[in-house]
C-alpha cells in the first residue's frame, strides 16, 4: 500500500477514536442534563411563590423595616460569579466572562469585590486581570442547598454590616434547551417595586396573615435571597450541561464529516495506486514482447 494511503488510514483511525470520545461525553452530558433540568424546574415553583409572597408583603409594610430593603449610595459592590468547573462546553464560559468584563471594569480595586464559584471562571477571570476577593473551592455540580445557603448568608452579612452597598449575582440563565443567556441580577438591596408585579399576580395585598406582616417579611427576606442564589446555581448547571451536550454533538457530527472526506481521499488514493500498479504490469509485459 502506498505511503499516502497508509497516512490517510491512520488519520481516519485517529478521528474515529476522537469521535468515540465525543459521543461518550455527549451521552454523559445528556444524562446529567436531564437530572439537573429536573432540579432547576422543581425549584422554580417554590422560588416563584416566595417571590410573590415577598412582593405582597413588601407593598404593605414600611420600607425601613429591614436593611435588606433600604437602598444606599453604591460605593462598594459584591459580585458572585457562577461559572463552570470544566471546559468543553462551547461558548458557555467565554460568554459569561464577557458579561463579567462588561459589568466589572478593570482597575475597580476594592470598589468591586468579586467571588467566584467554578474553577474555570476563576482561571479565565484571573488571566483577564479581574481582581478576585474570594474563590469557593466547591465543585459546582456537587453543591447542595445547605452550602449555597451559607454562601448567600455571607453575602447578606456583608450587606447588612455595611461592608458592601450592593450585591449582584452573574450567572447563565436557563429557560430551555435552546435558550441560555448570561445575566447580571441585583440581589441586594431588594427593590419592592421590582416585586410589585409578582405580588399583584398573587392576588394583591388585601389579606389576613399570622404573624404580623412585618415579622413575616423579616423572616422571609433572607430565605428569599437564599432561594434566588440557589436557583441561579441550578440554572447555571443546567445551562452548562446543555452547552456541553451541544458542543459534543457538534464535535461528533464534525468528526463524521471529516471521516467521510478522509475516506473519499483514501479511496481516490487507493484507486490511483492500483491504476499505477496495473500500468506498470502492462508496461512490463509490453517490454518483454
Amino acid at each position: 500500500m502506498a505511503k499516502g494511503t497508509k497516512e490517510l488510514k491512520r488519520r481516519i483511525t485517529g478521528v474515529r477514536n476522537i469521535q468515540q470520545i465525543t459521543r461518550a461525553m455527549e451521552m454523559v452530558a445528556t444524562q446529567k442534563l436531564k437530572r439537573l433540568q429536573l432540579r432547576a424546574e422543581a425549584a422554580r415553583p417554590f422560588a416563584e411563590k416566595i417571590r410573590q409572597m415577598v412582593g405582597r408583603l413588601a407593598a404593605s409594610v414600611r420600607p425601613d423595616l429591614s436593611p435588606l430593603l433600604q437602598p444606599r449610595e453604591v460605593k462598594v459592590t459584591a459580585n458572585l460569579v457562577v461559572s463552570a468547573d470544566k471546559g468543553l462546553c462551547g461558548a458557555y464560559n467565554s460568554n459569561l466572562v464577557r458579561l463579567v468584563l462588561a459589568e466589572i471594569p478593570r482597575g475597580a480595586g476594592d470598589r468591586q469585590r468579586t467571588r467566584v464559584l467554578g474553577s474555570k471562571g476563576t482561571t479565565l477571570l484571573r488571566v483577564r486581570g479581574i481582581a478576585l476577593h474570594g474563590v469557593y473551592e466547591d465543585h459546582v455540580e456537587k453543591l447542595d442547598f445547605t452550602r449555597v445557603r451559607n454562601i448567600a448568608r455571607e453575602l447578606v452579612a456583608d450587606f447588612t454590616e455595611g461592608r458592601v452597598d450592593e450585591v449582584r449575582v452573574l450567572y447563565t440563565t436557563f429557560r430551555s434547551a435552546a435558550s441560555q443567556k448570561p445575566a447580571c441580577v441585583t440581589l441586594l438591596p431588594i427593590r419592592p417595586e421590582s416585586l410589585a408585579a409578582a405580588g399583584a399576580a398573587a392576588g394583591g395585598t388585601d389579606f389576613l396573615i399570622e404573624p404580623a406582616p412585618d415579622e413575616l417579611l423579616r423572616q422571609l427576606l433572607p430565605k428569599y435571597i437564599e432561594i434566588r442564589v440557589y436557583s441561579a446555581v441550578l440554572e447555571s448547571l443546567a445551562a452548562e450541561f446543555t452547552a456541553r451536550r451541544n458542543a459534543m454533538k457538534q464535535a461528533t457530527d464534525a468528526a463524521d464529516e471529516m471521516i467521510g472526506a478522509l475516506r473519499r481521499q483514501y479511496n481516490r488514493a487507493r484507486q490511483e495506486s492500483i491504476t499505477k500498479e496495473l500500468l506498470e504490469v502492462v508496461s512490463g509485459a509490453e517490454a518483454l514482447k
